[in-house]
């Protein structure tokens, strides 16, 4: 059976179609900014083609928080929302197609989970993008929680002296760890600004730019080691554009194991590599069949 996939990310949509667990065909573009579901839905299916003859059903992965009514935003600086934002009713109207829609980290979370190899009881994915998200399994079930809010770990706020965040706390992961962050450090220090792969390239030969890649890849630690001591995780999925970048999981785990041993986690790339969030959209359906 056919899925439409669509990943809803702050900067970018990214839309598949997905047979038999598999991506045959893809296309991403940038986020448009609208304030209705119906013109976010159009612009979305307008990219879709002639792939929605083919398509018996949608799955949606997307930042912010989803429950029955739309999707609302914990963070607006990473894509706001007017909430709660109807988009899955807006694309079953459209379409006629059954839609089902879950938070990108939950829907990854399940995903990876799915295809470990050595099979575990509890599990966290963790994508670090245009902001981080999370996404939690617990006795083999994923734990989105009665609101949706659980796996939002992106929110945990781990320095009371750090940086605001766009959800109203300080010192939280995403506004130390995100690409979003990183980029707003690096701009105030580089001149001309870098984006995040120059900076990646430039962290090789110049120390400021490591720190500051360093100091996300930290939080990221802290963050795997605050959920190692509180669910007693078995493993941890990374995911995400940051991520998955080069050397930035390496950078994760050497400070992770300057932690004691009580609070190490292994951590892993995630399988579905940078489509984890898509693949997952499509893959919600699964549980059903």
């Amino acid at each position: 059976m056919s899925t439409l996939a669509i990943d809803i990310g702050g900067t970018k949509i990214a839309i598949g179609l997905v047979k038999n667990d598999a991506i045959v065909e893809r296309r991403q573009f940038p986020t448009p900014v609208v304030s209705q579901a119906n013109e976010f839905a159009h612009s979305i299916l307008e990219q879709a083609g002639t792939w929605l003859n083919e398509a018996h059903r949608i799955g949606i992965s997307t930042t912010g928080l989803v429950s029955e009514q739309g999707i609302s935003a914990i963070n607006p600086d990473t894509l706001a929302f007017p909430a709660p934002f109807p988009l899955k009713q807006a694309l079953e109207s459209l379409t006629g197609l059954p839609v089902a829609m879950l938070n990108d980290a939950q829907a990854a979370a399940w995903y990876e989970y799915t295809k470990l190899t050595n099979p575990v009881s509890n599990m966290a994915f963790i994508t670090v993008s245009t902001g981080v998200g999370g996404g939690i399994i617990i006795d083999g079930k994923l734990h989105s929680g009665h609101s949706g809010l659980a796996g939002h770990v992106g929110h945990f706020s781990i320095d009371p002296n750090g940086p605001a965040c766009g959800c109203g706390q300080v010192g939280c992961v995403e506004a130390i760890a995100s690409g979003t962050a990183i980029k707003r450090s690096s701009d105030q220090i580089f001149e001309p600004a870098i984006d995040n792969v120059e900076l990646f390239a430039l962290a090789k030969t110049d120390l400021i730019a490591e720190e500051l890649i360093s100091r996300s890849a930290n939080a990221i630690a802290t963050l795997c080691c605050n959920l190692k001591a509180t669910l007693d995780l078995d493993i941890v999925v990374l995911g995400g554009g940051v991520g998955l970048a080069d050397t930035y999981l390496q950078r994760v785990q050497q400070h992770i194991h300057a932690r004691p041993q009580a609070f190490q986690v292994p951590v892993v790339a995630a399988q579905g590599d940078y489509d984890a969030c898509l693949l997952g959209a499509a893959y919600q359906f699964n549980e059903e069949e």
